[in-house]
């Protein structure tokens, strides 16, 4: 808030996992301060969101070979990129299972370089889609039938695959905390871990707070 020189507090003793899930705890607190839930939520939706757009990527190949193939570039095409695509959806959803069913290292520092939040990612697209749509605009007229569905065709693709690649990450990040709060809640199993996690974390530095989310 302005204004206000904000400092979480040491953890009081005894309190339970419940009271550092509130989110009346998180609300007055400024999003940017930090604590061991928020960099555990952190770092799990930053790890989902590269598995999610992994699996967005793949299903936008897979897309891209059945166009290929229908434009009459042969099996070959769609094979392959169908092939990719399928591997890459499959080895997404593993991860982001693996991601979700345990607390992430935070030890190491992960770097995320893109928007963080659905409406970053909606803009960023945005921008990219009137740029690419201008530069299609422009060679467009005079084209045959087949080009004009080829640049079209292409165009969208291309859409498709920042939508995966931007949007989708954007927004699984923009919305961990609020997803690792509703797992804490809802999964008991992950619940168990975070309950363990509590009662065996001690600050790095300081006495850093375990709370809020």
């Amino acid at each position: 808030m302005t204004g206000q020189s904000w400092r979480l507090p040491a953890d009081p003793p005894g309190r339970p996992l419940e009271y550092w899930l509130s989110p009346d705890l998180a609300r007055p607190v400024p999003p940017e301060l930090p604590s061991r839930l928020r960099e555990l939520a952190d770092t799990q939706g930053t790890l989902t969101a590269a598995w999610g757009a992994g699996i967005g990527a793949g299903a936008v190949f897979v897309l891209a070979g059945i166009f290929v193939a229908a434009l009459g570039g042969g099996l070959a095409p769609l094979v392959v990129l169908g092939v990719l695509g399928a591997t890459l959806v499959v080895l997404g959803v593993l991860g982001c299972r693996r991601v979700g069913s345990r607390l992430p290292d935070t030890t190491r520092t992960l770097i995320a370089r893109g928007p963080g939040s659905a409406r970053g990612g909606l803009s960023m697209l945005a921008f990219f889609g009137v740029a690419l749509g201008a530069g299609v605009a422009s060679v467009a007229p005079g084209q045959g039938k087949s080009m004009l569905t080829a640049l079209i065709g292409t165009y969208v693709l291309i859409m498709l695959f920042l939508t995966a690649c931007i949007v989708v990450p954007a927004t699984i990040m923009g919305r961990s905390r609020e997803t690792f709060r509703r797992k804490a809640t809802n999964d008991t199993g992950f619940r168990a871990l975070l309950e363990q996690d509590l009662v065996t974390w001690r600050p790095p530095v300081g006495n850093a707070s375990y709370g809020p989310l």
